[in-house]
Parts: structure tokens; C-alpha cells; sequence
């Protein structure tokens, strides 16, 4: 059985909708403006803040105080510090001094065996998969954290799952082997774990060799060897992206086959980044997921940037058809509205994605907001004849009272139109010298335009002198109405010639008729011929033309 035309219209359009959906609910997250949904809540700002803190707590002022912390080379007279040291030496890439903040007295030989700069290394690739440690949380007090329910000499960092279970990450209290004074290390018995831990969560077999083999230099706390696996990965799926939009153009081309190549081009582009991010966020490798990386991917940075592109595209594509459309119909002037429009329907989509995007990161984009509202209010009221500009060339597109390339009046003035810009419209007088008049003044002016005439009026203002015979006047004005009966460009209707009245300047003729002509150069050859022909019948019919001047002397 064969669809009619309205079913298959109706199927099409119910497939494209679900595509559009299923990329919009995979992408969703983007523009909610909530704070990140990882476990512990990291977002870019908590990250720089973490490391301001580190770097505060590795400063001498931070423990030789009050509070009679030990001096140590390392630091690691109080908890916090301890932790601070090791999370910077890993940072730095350099596994000679980490060994310095882990205990390795009492462990097995089967961990001894791993090697104490192996056993640093893996301990840091399990805090990276597992948990942000904030710094602001570990006591900064030589003995540590008090009435926490464990021993005095051990301090809880952090807490990694494992099989179920939480195991705790704990620093110990031990005396330092050269002067027995107390300081602050990774528990023998957390190290013990760390083989376990670490064969949980390792990375990848292509991860540990980009991490064993890059420059350990990170970025909002994502190492190079991840930012370079995770171009990797969008290379791949942006190939795989661009195969499926060529793909679906190409389908769209044989079903419908005057589709435009700007609709093309907008499957095409934009929606191959669309793709290639959702690809990204839905089939990536979790082994060499960091806390890190999360907390970068909760952003959405690249998710808002392919949105954007998306939606700037689809008005570029809008204003392209539409205007194909006004031209078609016979509205230039609703084209030239088109890109003002369409440039701030994008700076209002340009700054919510912004907004989303801080408030993505941890920062607070309300308060932003609000600094925005009452700016905004001052710039409105310092831009208030801006405005009215602007609505005045919304007005003069919309109403089109005029049209670039008219000739027009308006007040005491004629030119022609070369421009209708957004605070000003450019004319062209008769001088060739240039006139802006604001639009909002200029919508309020009487304007004529001559460019919209049909037809131009031959009216020529005659006068005889008042001795003029009655017959000479009858016969002039026969052969005036007989001549311009024969002068195939006038219109025929109306065609007047009138002995209209008797003024001081003459016998007053009236004479109307109407060229069928809206090009000025082609009325004035017209009118060029006739006012010969009317000159020759003049002096055919003994008529004398009367000059004010003369009437005037006497």
C-alpha cells in the first residue's frame, strides 16, 4: 500500500523531530546553569581555588605559627601540608620527592617490590580517578584533627570505594627517622593498599603510556597526556560525525531535490561538531576519566560552543531564505531589516550561553546578572535617541515609506535615498552633497516620494496676453488637444486644455496630461518634444505669450 502525500510529509517531519530531540536530551546538562553532578560537586573554581590553597599551605607562614608546627624540609609538620607537598610534587612530575610524604616502614615484600616511586605514582593516579582532596578540610594543627574518632596520631584525607567498601586514605603521625621529631605521612597501611587500589583503577593501557611519556604539565588540573587522548578521541569521532552528515545531506539531496546548499551546508557543519561532542561525552573511555577531566567536561564548553554554532547557522540560514523570499516578493527593504535583527537575536543567544557556561564552571553568573541588569539600565537611559534611531529604521523597513534608490522630498529638501542605517538615513541631493537625518526625526517628516509615481504630469503653465482673440484661442487649443491625442507615450485619460481663468500675469491656459513614463531622462525627452510642438502652434495661431515681467512694467 502507498503513503499518501500528507503521511509521508508527516513521517519525515516525525523522524527529523525525534533526532532533534534525542541531541537535545544528550546534551541537556549544558544549559541547565546548575552546579557540576559529579560525586563530589569539583568544578573549575573549586579546582583553582584547591590549588590557591595549596600553594598557601606550602608557604612557611602557613604552619611555623602559633600552633609550634615542627620546621620540616618538606613540610609535612602538619596534615595539610603534607598533603599539599605530595599533591604539588605529583603535579611537578617529580616521584623522587613524593616518596618523601609516603610510609614505607612495615609492608610486605610484595608491595616493597613495586618500588616506593611506582607506589607514589599509583597512589596519585587513584586520588586523580577518586576524589578531589580540598585542602581547606585537613587540619592545619601539628596533631591534626581532633575528636575525630580515630587514633591522635592518624588523620583522614579522603575515602576511595573498592568493592563496595570505603577505604580510607589516612596520613600518620611517625617520628622522623634522623632527630625521632613528629611529622606527618601517608599511613603504611594506606600504602599497603595502593597495588590493590591502583589495579582498580589504573588507566588504560594507552593512558599509562601517554601519562608515562608526556611532559607532566596540566591545565585546570587535567594533565597534557589527557588533553592530547582527548583530542585523540574527538578526531575519531569527528570523522565518524562527518561520514554520517555527509550521509544524511546526501540523503536529503535525493529525497528532496531542490533542497538548498545552504541547508546542506548546515547539516553538513555545524551538526558534525554537535555530533562529535555527544559522541565524546557518551562513549568515552571511563579508565582514563580524572576528577579533573570531570570537573572540565561539567563545562560543557565544546557542548555550548557546537550549540552556538548550531543556532547562529540556523539564523544565518533563516535570514538567507527569507530574504530569497522577500526578494521574491517584491520587499528589498525587509531584507536589510534581516541582519540587524539577526544580530541581536545572537548577542541575546551569545550572552545566556555564557552565563550557563560560568555558572557550568562553579561561578556565580547571578551576580554577574545583576551587575548586568543595572548597567544595562544605565547604558538604556544613556541610549535612549539610540533607541529611538533604531526603531525609527525598524519602522521605515517595516512601513517602507520609502526605498533605497527613491527619490523623494522631504521637508525642504530632494534627493535620493542611498541608505536606511540603524541610527541615520544617507541622502543624495540634487547638489550630490550628502544629508543623515536621524530616524527618528526623519519618520516624522512629510515625505513625497516621486520614485513611487506610475506616471509623471506634463503640466506647462502658459499665459497669453489679455488682447488675444477668441478664435486664435480656440483654434490653439484645438490643435494642442489634437497633438496630444497623437503622442502615442501619454496616457489618454485624463487629457485636458482649458482656457482656465483670467490673472494679472495673462490669459491663464490649462493644459494636463501624463507621461507614461516613471524614468525621469524619458520624461524629459517627452516633455522636450511636446513643449516644441506646443511652441510651433503658438506661432501658428498668432498667440502671444504673456511675460510677467511685461504685465508687471505696465
Amino acid at each position: 500500500m502507498t503513503l499518501c502525500q500528507p503521511a509521508i510529509f508527516f513521517t519525515r517531519f516525525v523522524v527529523v523531530l525525534t533526532i532533534f530531540l534525542a541531541l537535545v536530551v544528550n546534551s541537556a546538562g549544558a544549559f541547565v546553569g546548575q552546579p557540576p553532578s559529579n560525586a563530589d560537586g569539583i568544578s573549575i573554581k573549586n579546582m583553582i581555588d584547591s590549588q590557591e590553597s595549596a600553594e598557601a599551605s606550602l608557604s612557611e607562614a602557613a604552619y611555623f605559627d602559633e600552633s609550634n608546627v615542627p620546621h620540616d624540609d618538606f613540610g609535612r609538620g602538619q596534615p595539610r601540608s603534607t598533603i599539599a607537598g605530595y599533591l604539588k610534587a605529583m603535579r611537578a612530575g617529580d616521584l623522587a620527592l613524593a616518596t618523601h610524604y609516603l610510609d614505607y616502614r612495615n609492608l610486605s615484600a610484595a608491595t616493597l617490590n613495586v618500588g616506593q616511586e611506582e607506589l607514589a605514582r599509583q597512589l596519585g593516579v587513584v586520588l586523580n580517578r577518586t576524589v578531589w582532596i580540598d585542602l581547606n578540610s585537613i587540619s592545619t594543627l601539628k596533631e591534626g584533627r581532633i575528636n575525630d574518632n580515630l587514633p591522635p596520631y592518624r588523620e583522614l584525607i579522603a575515602q576511595v570505594e573498592y568493592r563496595g567498601n570505603q577505604v580510607d586514605i589516612l596520613l600518620q603521625r611517625i617520628p622522623r627517622a634522623e632527630d625521632k621529631v613528629q611529622i606527618w605521612k601517608v599511613s603504611n597501611a594506606t600504602v599497603e593498599k595502593i597495588p590493590r587500589l591502583f589495579k582498580r583503577y589504573s588507566y588504560s593501557p594507552l593512558g599509562e603510556f601517554l601519562a608515562k611519556n608526556s611532559p607532566t604539565v596540566d591545565l585546570f588540573g587535567v594533565m597534557l597526556w589527557q588533553w592530547i587522548y582527548l583530542t585523540m578521541m574527538l578526531l575519531m569521532y569527528f570523522i565518524i560525525a562527518k561520514i554520517l552528515t555527509w550521509v544524511a545531506a546526501f540523503s536529503v539531496k535525493r529525497v528532496y531535490k531542490k533542497v538548498s546548499e545552504e541547508v546542506l551546508t548546515f547539516i553538513k557543519e555545524p551538526f558534525a561538531l554537535l555530533i562529535t561532542v555527544i559522541f565524546a561525552r557518551n562513549f568515552h573511555e571511563e579508565a582514563n576519566v580524572t576528577v579533573a577531566l570531570k570537573a572540565v567536561a561539567e563545562g560543557s564548553t565544546l557542548l555550548i560552543i557546537a550549540w552556538c554554532w548550531i543556532f547562529f547557522s540556523f539564523i544565518d540560514l533563516m535570514k538567507t531564505l527569507l530574504a530569497k523570499k522577500f526578494i521574491a516578493q517584491d520587499k528589498p527593504l525587509a531584507v536589510y531589516l534581516l541582519r540587524p535583527a539577526g544580530t541581536v537575536i545572537k548577542i541575546i543567544a551569545f550572552t545566556v550561553a555564557v552565563l550557563n557556561w560560568l555558572e557550568n564552571l562553579g561561578f556565580n553568573a547571578s551576580t554577574l546578572l545583576a551587575g548586568l541588569g543595572i548597567g544595562g539600565l544605565a547604558i538604556a537611559l544613556a541610549a535612549q535617541k539610540t533607541v529611538e534611531n533604531i526603531i525609527g529604521a525598524i519602522t521605515l523597513y517595516t512601513s517602507a515609506p520609502i526605498r533605497i534608490g527613491n527619490f523623494c522630498r522631504f521637508g525642504n529638501s530632494l534627493g535620493v535615498v542611498e541608505e536606511i542605517g540603524l541610527r541615520a538615513t544617507r541622502i543624495r541631493t540634487l547638489d550630490r552633497s550628502v544629508i543623515y537625518v536621524a530616524n527618528a526625526k526623519f519618520i516624522d517628516m512629510d515625505i513625497e516620494n516621486y520614485s513611487e509615481r506610475e506616471k509623471i504630469a506634463f503640466k506647462p503653465k502658459i499665459f497669453l496676453v489679455p488682447n488675444t482673440p477668441k478664435e486664435n484661442i480656440d483654434a490653439l487649443l484645438a490643435g494642442i488637444r489634437a497633438m496630444l491625442d497623437a503622442t502615442e507615450s501619454l496616457d489618454k485619460i485624463p487629457l485636458r486644455t482649458h482656457f482656465k481663468a483670467y490673472t494679472i500675469y495673462g490669459l491663464e491656459l490649462d493644459i494636463l496630461a501624463y507621461v507614461n513614463t516613471t524614468d525621469f531622462d524619458v520624461y524629459l525627452d517627452e516633455i522636450n518634444q511636446l513643449n516644441l510642438n506646443i511652441l510651433a502652434l503658438l506661432n501658428e495661431h498668432n498667440c502671444k505669450v504673456q511675460v510677467a515681467l511685461d504685465r508687471v512694467v505696465e
